[in-house]
């Protein structure tokens, strides 16, 4: 697969009948090609599956981006509207079933709504290429259920108009870089970004998408080796941990070509530091290039910090800083991609530049309200990202018996030698007290977790849940030095999380077990993992059962690192847990619960 130049582009309305080959790739499957003749005929089959569905809303969940993409058409081209979801838990399902009337593909549970499974028999007949079954643009293509700033669900509608017209900025900008390279990705189909860059932008832009998600470093480095042009579609919570301990140089397309395949390296979801997207660039041979946006504005504008730190609007956007007394400093855009001509008001605060560029400087919404005291913790975090110490900061707010701030932070090299040379006591006493010259005392933060990476999901957010659960051993009386210090929560997808933790000298557990060496006992690892499995994948404490295959190897000591791995099985009511150091386990097992009241089986959305 070679660039070939200029590019031409096929609207949405128009894909499946576009003049493109019958032959020609139009994605890799299990290590297999799929040409655009088998694509259209799985559409077909799609369509004859949709006949006998009332519903003109339908919920979708499929894993298999080139199989989601025939559903979608098929939606389509059947007159319905295709509502997305970021997971398929029980409580996710129970929330659409209020939105749709009726789900499609790989869904454990259905609730209350009817199942329009995959198709199995082959089919042989591709749809008609006629020009007089092409899409109405003004039609609801995709409704998109996110949670929002505030948290609170709300679905999103899109025009295929709207998509469509992203979808052309994207390829104005980035096609001919691009070319005909095949297009990986990290991120999940079922959200807007992964929606647009790594389903319908190859498929407009007649250039082959890999069907399975690369979830680990590894699978990048495999496809390194073996594709001669790719495009990555990422987060910065993949970037910034590519470990340097992988061969990158090693991976440079199969026949050993002196440069890298990665033509193009699209990161979405939150913004890099400037270090990070260089380190990344370094690492894969490719500059990062960023998209600003949301799913309610779609994309705003890009950069790649390289050559600067100031976003570019992508093409035919406006942007302005609003002058109104409550929302002043606030990003305001005016997008083609929008009904109206009014101007946006967004959640952000920027400042313009004179050529149109902008730079972000945190959000405006995040106020709270500490001993009376309103403050902005996103003017919190923008300060503390100021100090020499701090890499990466995030605020949130704690209840308890009194309401406060707390910081989760990850630390400078500078900042890891202060944490060093002077305790962690009294470098928070340091940082509080520089931050006092900017806010006043009631809002300083009173709790501090420095960690090696701040837990964001796979989509690169911070989840709330997350975030308190850094806390939890101080800021809960009743788990107050029983459980471990948190240094890094990484989920792997909906109900499979990895937790480092340290469990600290202080804890109640070491004490008398046993004077003179002490060793955390078996059953608080159990506790630990019912605990957070309650916490990350919303397993039922009130249903436990019983446990199996419990197997305790090696014993754990106080301040010695170790990483829970947890998987929740729903359909099984199973959570297995595992407590390891690199090769070496600790232990392991799995806790059952009785879920035969399937409302005390549910997980927690995330």
């Amino acid at each position: 697969m070679t660039d070939t130049g200029n590019r031409s582009r096929t609207p949405l309305s128009q894909l499946l009948y576009a003049p493109a080959s019958d032959t020609q790739t139009v994605a890799i499957a299990n290590g297999n090609t799929v040409s655009w003749l088998q694509l259209r005929q799985r559409v077909a089959q799609w369509q004859q599956q949709l006949t006998s569905c009332p519903a003109t809303t339908v919920a979708v969940w499929l894993q298999d981006s080139l199989e989601f993409a025939a559903a979608l058409l098929a939606l389509w081209h059947s007159g319905k509207v295709a509502l997305l979801c970021g997971d398929r838990l029980p409580a996710t399902v129970e929330l659409v079933s209020q939105r749709a009337g009726a789900l499609l593909g790989d869904f454990e549970h259905t609730g209350s709504l009817p199942l329009i499974p995959k198709p199995v028999a082959a089919s042989e007949t591709a749809l008609p290429a006629t020009a007089s079954n092409a899409l109405d643009l003004e039609q609801l293509a995709v409704v998109v259920l996110t949670s929002g700033t505030t948290g609170e669900p709300k679905t999103v509608p899109y025009r295929l108009a709207q998509l469509d017209g992203e979808l052309a900025m994207h390829e104005q900008l980035f096609g001919h870089q691009a070319g005909t390279a095949l297009v990986a990705g990290t991120v999940s189909h079922q959200h807007i970004y992964g929606l647009l860059w790594r389903v319908l932008w190859p498929l407009t832009g007649q250039r082959p998408l890999l069907s399975e998600c690369c979830h680990y470093p590894e699978d990048l480095l495999v496809q390194g080796r073996q594709q001669q042009a790719l495009v990555l579609v990422t987060t910065p919570t993949h970037l910034t941990r590519l470990p340097a301990s992988l061969d990158w140089p090693a991976a440079q397309g199969p026949d050993g070509q002196n440069q890298s395949p990665w033509r193009l390296v699209i990161s979405s979801t939150a913004p890099l530091s400037q270090e990070a997207s260089l380190q990344a660039g370094r690492q894969l041979g490719c500059p990062v290039t960023e998209i600003y946006g949301s799913s309610e504005t779609g994309g705003i504008a890009w950069r790649r910090q390289g050559d600067s730190e100031f976003w570019q609007p992508l093409p035919g956007i406006d942007v302005r800083g609003d002058t109104n007394d409550e929302t002043a400093g606030a990003l305001q855009l005016r997008s083609p991609l929008f009904a109206s001509d009014d101007w946006y008001t967004t959640g952000d605060r920027a400042e313009i530049v004179a050529d149109g560029r902008f730079r972000l400087l945190g959000r405006l919404d995040r106020i709270a309200k500490i001993e009376g005291k309103r403050v902005s913790l996103s003017g919190l975090e923008q300060q503390l990202q100021q100090h020499p110490w701090l890499e990466e900061v995030a605020v949130l707010v704690l209840d308890g018996h009194r309401t406060t701030t707390a910081v989760a932070a990850r630390l400078t090299t500078e900042g890891l030698e202060a944490l060093q040379q002077l305790g962690k006591a009294s470098l928070c006493r340091q940082l509080r007290e520089w931050l006092g010259h900017y806010f006043e005392t009631p809002v300083l933060p009173r709790r501090w977790r420095f960690v090696d990476q701040l837990p964001r999901n796979s989509q690169g957010k911070l989840p709330l849940a997350a975030l308190q659960a850094l806390f939890m051993d101080s800021n809960q009386p009743d788990t107050r030095n029983r459980l471990p210090e948190l240094l890094e929560t990484r989920q792997l997808n909906e109900c499979s999380w990895q937790i480092r933790l340290k469990p600290s000298a202080g804890l109640i557990w070491f004490d008398g077990h046993f004077p003179g060496t002490p060793i955390l006992p078996g059953v608080v690892q159990v506790q630990w993992a019912a605990h957070f499995g309650h916490l990350h994948c919303g397993t039922p404490l009130a249903q436990f059962a019983r446990l199996e295959v419990i197997k305790f190897q090696q014993v754990m000591r106080p301040e010695r690192e170790a990483t829970l791995e947890l998987n929740w099985n729903r359909d099984s009511g199973k959570l297995s847990f595992r407590y390891f150091h690199d090769e070496q386990v600790f232990s392991s097992g799995r806790l059952v619960f009785n879920l035969t009241d399937p409302a005390d089986g549910e997980c927690a959305g995330v």
